[in-house]
């Protein structure tokens, strides 16, 4: 008994000497966690945040800001480390043009605005924020011509920009962003012919360039990207041969070619039709019991709304 009152003892006097430290970690722990959960982003991007509301509306957004509470509690604001890092404001009815003081957000990896009301050239600003992973400014009003000086954004995965009214060419520069993994120029007055340098993105695994001006025989061999599972190409002007490389693509699931004066499909011809999910072309029979396609080409005007699903 002697020496169990002996151990009760120690844990008594162990206990009341690590009450106080107890206490005081727990002091230290809150005052961290409060610190932490009220700390400031710096001005220039509170301010950079502040003239974007303005310059878009803010007061008539769909979800606004509340300006008296921290950047933190903001709609579609991502903080990481003190810093902005996402802004994601899509479909909240955003109107007009960026504002310039959009540039001081030097942290930020993801910009999506898609489905607003917002109108100008492509903000030259966000050239400049070499952080950015993602560019989604998809249906709205921006115009002129995609910079070429776009590779400066060395660390973007998805430029995602249709459904505006860019016009201009492609720029080559743009296959030097190693990184992209979508591109969706789609539904624009876009030009040209697809940069022979898209060649070089490994890494691609959407390329959406319907509904454009495009033109000309496609050079590029498809084979180099062997991760893309969309091509969209239809409904511009693109002739001669379907390009190369198609056939070999073993993870595509989607390739639309409708509305092109396309001449020649043999590139098709070794095509895998099991693993595709949707295939549109001007005109496609499918040779039951064969593993081949029987393609014929159909004037454009027959063309659209021709659609195989195969399951």
């Amino acid at each position: 008994m002697k020496g169990v009152s002996q151990h009760i003892l120690l844990f008594k006097c162990i206990d009341q000497i690590m009450k106080p430290i107890s206490k005081k970690l727990l002091f230290v722990f809150l005052c961290s966690y409060c610190f932490i959960s009220k700390a400031q982003i710096p001005d220039d991007e509170k301010n950079a945040l502040l003239s974007l509301f303005t310059a878009t509306k803010g007061a008539q957004w769909n979800i606004q800001w509340d300006l008296s509470q921290p950047v933190t509690e903001w709609y579609g604001v991502r903080i990481r480390e003190n810093h902005v890092v996402g802004i994601e404001l899509g479909r909240n009815n955003l109107t007009g043009i960026l504002p310039k003081e959009i540039s001081n957000l030097k942290k930020l990896e993801i910009l999506n605005l898609s489905l607003n009301n917002l109108k100008g050239n492509f903000p030259k600003e966000l050239l400049g924020l070499v952080e950015l992973k993602e560019i989604s400014l998809e249906m709205n009003n921006f115009r002129n011509q995609i910079p070429s000086t776009i590779n400066q954004l060395q660390q973007l995965e998805i430029l995602s920009l249709y459904n505006n009214a860019f016009t201009g060419v492609i720029p080559e520069s743009l296959g030097r962003i190693k990184n992209l993994k979508v591109i969706n120029l789609s539904g624009n007055y876009l030009e040209g012919t697809i940069p022979l340098s898209f060649g070089g993105l490994c890494n691609l695994e959407v390329l959406g360039l319907f509904g454009n001006k495009l033109s000309g025989v496609i050079g590029l061999n498809f084979d180099k990207l062997p991760k893309l599972y969309e091509i969209t190409l239809a409904y511009n002007k693109f002739y001669g041969p379907v390009p190369e490389g198609i056939d070999v693509l073993g993870d595509l699931k989607y390739l639309q070619l409708q509305g092109n004066n396309f001449n020649s499909f043999d590139s098709l011809k070794n095509i895998n039709r099991e693993r595709l999910i949707t295939l549109n072309t001007d005109s496609l029979a499918l040779q039951k019991g064969a593993d081949l396609f029987e393609l014929e080409v159909v004037p454009e005007a027959n063309a659209k709304g021709k659609e195989l699903i195969l399951e």
